[in-house]
């Protein structure tokens, strides 16, 4: 790649970046918005030994001069960055106080007021996965040939991309990817140094400049050869058609006709370092003035890309967004209908599920490995490395199953399916291995639904967990907030049976005093209606006990009768995991959590309930009615806020 690019293009592009680079490091995305912590506006963490939260009531404050609070109903003030993105205080967005002595009634209501503008969205980065992808499939659409080849020797480059810090409202359930909105001067460094790389790999050969170029690169390279190389390979790169004063610019990366391969290089380098390429630019259609205006027609195809495949537009959206096409409602529509039934799909699908339903206290399986009592719970199963990975995956692949299946939100969450494809798994769940057709139907009876998978009963331990259970079922499932733990027992060691007494029991001892009733009433429950199952997720009708040196001191029963109370109110008994999810499914709770998730995976920043209010509403409607999953993803895509960026 040769040295001759113009001192002043180089400038150009430096304070370009430099200048998004300080505007993204202040935006909402990054700091204020997670002020706004959801449904209880506590941002506390979910941390500490015992499985309760072990944070702050506050949440995070933005750079600029808001900050965010939990204390009050709503979802809090989440302002930051000099305030610009607040939450709302009004009971009727659903929301509650952070928490508080006892049982709080969260019933969550969305209403859509399409007067409401959503708060202006920041200057999105693409995440890590994404700006892979899209390096990946760049490549691929203009070295067909070469692609492979040429990849494998990009991958040191490509590896060296910052990864993303996993983020959201909560410090330890339901992260995601998307909201890490941060640009540190390694992202743009990087991005440099990976934009020249590409260029030099495109153009290395004289084979791979033809395939990139055309012919004309080694026969007549003039002004025009270099121009139409600029429009096709800058519409892909950046996503947009450019204009003739951006040809014009990024022909000043060429010397002088004949252009040679390090004149492509050099041109090829600046349309890669744009800020068009790390950002999801969007301005919304021209002659537009107003607070929100339409997206153009190759923003919604990349939106359109970005939410589902997490990767640039195709040929097929390229085209739609070059016609017109998407801009019509018949024409969008199609593309929806398209985008979301293509196998990229389960890109996006994977990535939130896996996300949001991961159990961020489930141990490595090893890690206790030669202990006694670790060893002689375990009784001789091999409990490898990477079962972990396979009991969080195992939740992914129910998920893609149920879309592509046309599931229901409650059809999904009380599947009895096994998706194990591995025997340590599957023999957890007492069913051979899934290899293809229709999954197996798990082997024990008393085993249903999302909160039986191994991944949700396993601890990595000898012992159950049943308050962490409880914390995640309400932080996760049912988006309550969840109070932090006095200071005194916040890292205390969870209570586990000494070979006396059951889990359960030892449960019950410790938290039995009025000042941890208060809100353990809200946890216990909710974890001993899984206690048929052991911390390795094995179905069972007793515990089996030992002493501190692993030897065998008897059985108990166990116990399942609880009072999960998902409802504040509701002071049913249920026995067994198929009556609490009968109790979680008959409230609107696990419906407006999941649309709260989904709003924030697909938006890239926490939702206000009042301004975010129409697609919030039009998501758990979709989930309540009698819209599949699949329908809920594709709602978000219809919605007006989707089609629109506001200012």
């Amino acid at each position: 790649m040769g040295a001759k690019v113009p001192l002043p293009l180089l400038l150009r592009s430096a304070v370009v970046l430099s200048a998004l680079l300080s505007f993204a490091c202040t935006s909402d995305v990054d700091g204020g918005a997670y002020a706004s912590s959801g449904p209880g506006s506590d941002g506390s963490q979910a941390a500490g030994s015992d499985g309760s939260s072990n944070g702050s009531d506050a949440g995070s404050t933005g750079s600029g001069s808001g900050s965010g609070s939990g204390s009050g109903t709503g979802d809090g003030t989440g302002s930051g960055s000099g305030g610009s993105s607040s939450g709302s205080g009004s009971s009727s967005s659903g929301s509650t106080s952070g928490g508080g002595g006892g049982p709080v009634d969260l019933t969550p209501t969305f209403s859509c007021n399409e007067t409401e503008v959503p708060d202006s969205v920041p200057l999105k980065r693409l995440s890590y996965v994404q700006y892979r992808n899209t390096l990946e499939d760049l490549i691929g659409a203009v070295l067909p040939q070469s692609r492979d080849v040429a990849l494998d020797e990009l991958e040191p480059v490509i590896d060296r991309l910052p990864r993303d810090t996993r983020k959201g409202p909560d410090t330890a359930f339901a992260w995601f990817s998307r909201l890490d909105q941060t640009v540190q001067q390694s992202h743009v460094d990087e991005q440099y140094a990976l934009s020249n790389a590409v260029a030099a790999a495109l153009t290395s050969s004289e084979e791979r400049l033809v395939e990139l170029v055309g012919e004309c690169a080694v026969e007549a390279s003039d002004a025009e050869c270099l121009g139409d190389f600029i429009r096709r390979f800058g519409e892909y790169a950046q996503r947009r058609p450019l204009a003739d004063e951006d040809v014009e610019f990024y022909a000043q990366g060429a010397l002088e006709e004949p252009y040679g391969a390090a004149d492509y290089a050099d041109v090829a380098a600046l349309l890669l370092a744009s800020p068009y390429v790390m950002y999801a630019v969007e301005h919304g259609a021209d002659g537009n003035d107003e607070p929100r205006a339409p997206l153009s027609a190759y923003e919604l195809a990349s939106k359109l890309s970005y939410q589902f495949w997490q990767t640039m537009p195709d040929e097929e959206l390229f085209e739609a967004a070059r016609s017109g096409d998407l801009l019509t409602e018949a024409g969008f529509a199609a593309q929806v209908e398209r985008v979301v039934d293509d196998p990229k799909a389960e890109r996006g699908i994977a990535e939130f599920f896996g996300q949001w339903l991961e159990n961020p206290f489930l141990e490595d399986f090893d890690r206790r490995a030669g202990e006694d009592v670790y060893e002689a719970f375990l009784d001789g199963f091999d409990a490898s490395p990477e079962l972990k990975a396979r009991m969080l995956q195992e939740v992914v692949d129910a998920s893609i199953y149920g879309i592509r299946e046309g599931q229901t939100f409650a059809e999904f969450f009380q599947s009895n399916r096994s998706f194990a494809v591995t025997d340590d798994l599957a023999s957890i769940y007492g069913v051979e291995p899934w290899t293809e057709g229709d999954p197996p139907v798990f082997g024990d009876a008393e085993r249903e639904g999302l909160l039986a998978r191994a991944a949700f009963l396993a601890t990595g331990l000898s012992d159950t967990r049943p308050i962490i259970k409880g914390v995640l079922i309400r932080k996760a499932i049912l988006c309550e907030a969840v109070d932090p733990p006095p200071a005194e027992v916040a890292n205390e060691p969870p209570p586990v049976s000494d070979g006396s007494v059951s889990t359960r029991e030892a449960v019950e001892g410790k938290t039995a005093t009025a000042v941890c009733r208060s809100c353990h009433v809200r946890l216990n429950d909710l974890g001993f209606v899984t206690e048929n199952f052991d911390a390795l997720g094995r179905f069972r009708t007793e515990q089996r006990l030992f002493d501190e040196d692993g030897n065998a001191q008897g059985t108990v029963p166990v116990d399942t009768t609880a009072v999960p109370q998902v409802e504040a109110d509701d002071l049913s008994e249920v026995t067994g995991i198929a009556g609490l999810n009968t109790a979680i499914l008959a409230s609107e709770k696990p419906y407006a959590c999941f649309a709260r998730q989904y709003f924030r995976f697909s938006n890239s920043r926490v939702e206000n309930t009042v301004r975010d209010g129409c697609a919030l509403a039009t998501l758990k409607d979709t989930l309540t009615g009698s819209g599949s999953l699949r329908d809920a993803l594709r709602a978000i895509a219809l919605t007006r806020s989707f089609k629109e960026h506001t200012f």
